[in-house]
């Protein structure tokens, strides 16, 4: 098996667990968000109603107070008027023996009735609430044409105490009466653990407030929304839900008494009142969260009898890409996945026997070729492609088989075939055909190169690497006393026919043309000219810019109305980011013929144009 191979980036086991988690939180949410709204609405139903009684009950018990006081007051004020000193004194004592609230009672011109009992333990005497009526002139002015008034005395007297100034008839005119009274009494009806309740004037003092522990910190609601809603509406009493600046929410309700001169308003916050069901809500979500960490548990635990086995099952896969096909893989679960690990382990086999006779069938033929032969892909025909065609054989090779046992002939042949054909596979190349010690090599076909430059260029390439493999062949077969030997190289581009040539039970792959004919015949005038690498004329126009050539005696080719040019190959001009990279090249033929122990000819004797003759006939 192999290490490290590439994981799968999507695994099965968290795609489960996505699916699993969208679905469970799919269904949270849209359960949640219906039970919410719900219970959110029944509980803003229940809020609403809440503070509205709460409101009702506060106003009405204002009332009955205040109504209280002004109806004691204003009896009290009477039964002084009438004359009747021992009844009023009377009256007077039982007022502030059964409502201890009241502080001071004082018509301005007529009497001052003071409940010592109350007033004195705050410091305040009866010149202090003369003082004070005389600060309070403008609102006795207006009590005198009609309006009741209700102040905060609490910051001027530093206690907690408040001031009602109302009209009251009194010897046919309209007096100012001052009663000063404690709202102690009144404010426990304004206490809440969630509402906000409290008594305002239109001046936007807070009278009596839940929030506050006594009216003596003079707070003032006159610059805030609700005082806006409460005293700029005409209706006297509305329940109705507004934002303050930082966008909060309230419920309101508001009660207006003593001719709209005071109100009565109860407020409580959406936070506080859906705070109950957020803590729920959390508590749910906790929940929630703890059953969806246990499903993920649980599936990604069951995901692995599926994961696991799959990706062994890739690991296997991958083995056999890179061409390890004998695999072997765990059986872990008996239902579709053992199925498909029995089909991967017998395409291992398969692709192992396949394997097997690729390898067989390639040592005898191209790799390519038998590549398209096992896929069904070779046909009788052929195709027009533009190559390069190179031959190559050894000098006076038949003298030296003669020389030679058939094993001995046999193994230096294999010797020098590896070394050139590894130089012929190394670019690319195709090796058509061994013909005796002779190759065949084609760059173009069966696969087209990149270009017919670059498969010419390949072609010599391949040509000066087999010149190199030749000296260092030679340097083994003189350290094992065996004589060295000099082969020569044909070089041509040009068309070629390439295609499958037999019949349905043998055929062969080949090229034939024009082509073929004239790298052969190049070849073989090596020899004549003392070189090793002739390329034609085709070729060189390829390749001019990119190679060192002397450039040799034309010849003569039956059917070309015009002889053939031929060129020495001496080295590449650039061998960077090529196999000869870091390798010795010779810079003039005598270099390279002196290398090799080539004699310099006398090309002025030399007739290429004569065929060489590999046969002579002797008489019986």
């Amino acid at each position: 098996m192999l290490d490290g191979h590439q994981r799968a980036l999507r695994p099965i086991a968290l795609k489960l667990i996505i699916i699993i988690v969208a679905i469970v939180l799919a269904a949270l949410l849209v359960s949640t968000t219906i039970i919410t709204n719900i219970i959110k609405e029944d509980v803003r139903v229940t809020a609403e109603n809440n503070n509205y009684s709460l409101n009702q009950h506060a106003a009405s018990e204002t009332e009955i107070f205040l109504n209280s006081i002004i109806t004691n007051t204003s009896f009290i004020i009477n039964v002084m008027n009438s004359r009747d000193s021992v009844l009023a004194d009377e009256q007077i004592n039982s007022l502030f023996d059964g409502n201890r609230m009241i502080g001071a009672i004082s018509v301005s011109g007529f009497a001052q009735l003071l409940n010592t009992q109350l007033l004195y333990p705050l410091g305040i005497d009866d010149k202090d609430i003369t003082t004070y009526i005389k600060e309070q002139g403008e609102f006795f002015s207006r009590a005198e044409n009609g309006e009741t008034i209700v102040l905060n005395a609490s910051p001027y007297f530093n206690a907690n105490l408040l001031a009602l100034i109302m009209p009251l008839e009194l010897n046919g005119e309209t007096s100012a009466v001052l009663v000063l009274f404690s709202p102690e009494s009144l404010a426990e009806t304004f206490s809440s653990e969630t509402n906000e309740a409290m008594l305002v004037n239109t001046a936007g003092d807070i009278l009596i407030s839940s929030n506050l522990n006594s009216s003596i910190e003079n707070k003032s609601i006159k610059d805030t929304q609700i005082y806006n809603i409460v005293f700029e509406n005409k209706s006297r009493q509305q329940q109705l839900v507004y934002k303050d600046k930082d966008g909060s929410e309230y419920f309101v309700s508001y009660y207006k008494l003593l001719s709209d001169e005071i109100a009565v308003v109860t407020q409580i916050k959406d936070k506080i009142v859906f705070e109950a069901l957020q803590t729920a809500l959390r508590r749910n979500l906790w929940l929630e969260l703890t059953l969806l960490f246990s499903a993920v548990l649980v599936v990604w635990f069951v995901s692995k009898t599926i994961s696991v086995p799959i990706e062994e099952l890739t690991e296997a896969v991958k083995c056999i890409e890179q061409g390890q096909f004998d695999v072997s893989i765990k059986k872990r679960t008996h239902d579709e996945l053992l199925v498909l690990a029995e089909s991967i382990e017998q395409m291992g086999q398969g692709l192992a026997e396949r394997g097997r006779l690729k390898e067989t069938f390639g040592r005898f033929i191209n790799t390519e070729i038998a590549e398209r032969a096992m896929r069904g892909e070779l046909k009788l025909g052929g195709e027009n492609r533009k190559v390069t065609i190179f031959f190559t054989d050894i000098r006076s090779f038949t003298a030296k088989a003669e020389k030679m046992k058939p094993e001995a002939l046999v193994a230096f042949l294999n010797r020098y075939l590896e070394r050139m054909v590894e130089c012929v596979t190394q670019t690319g190349g195709c090796v058509d055909k061994f013909i005796g010690d002779s190759i065949m090599a084609v760059w173009g076909a069966p696969l087209a190169g990149e270009s017919p430059k670059a498969n010419a260029l390949a072609a010599v390439t391949t040509a000066l690497m087999m010149r190199n493999a030749l000296i260092k062949f030679n340097e083994e077969e003189k350290a094992n006393n065996r004589e060295p030997i000099q082969f020569g190289c044909g070089i041509s581009s040009g068309d070629v026919t390439a295609g499958q040539i037999g019949s349905k039970e043998r055929m062969e792959y080949t090229v034939i043309g024009d082509t073929v004919n004239l790298a052969s015949r190049i070849e073989a005038i090596n020899k004549p000219l003392c070189t090793d690498i002739l390329i034609s004329e085709q070729t060189y126009d390829y390749l001019k810019d990119d190679i060192i050539v002397e450039e040799m005696p034309s010849f003569a080719v039956k059917g070309k109305s015009k002889p053939v040019r031929l060129f020495a190959v001496i080295a590449l001009k650039n061998t960077a980011d090529t196999p000869l990279e870091n390798t010795h090249q010779a810079s003039t033929l005598n270099e390279v013929r002196s290398v090799l122990g080539l004699e310099e000819p006398d090309l002025a004797k030399v007739d290429i144009n004569e065929e060489e003759k590999k046969y002579s006939i002797q008489k019986l």
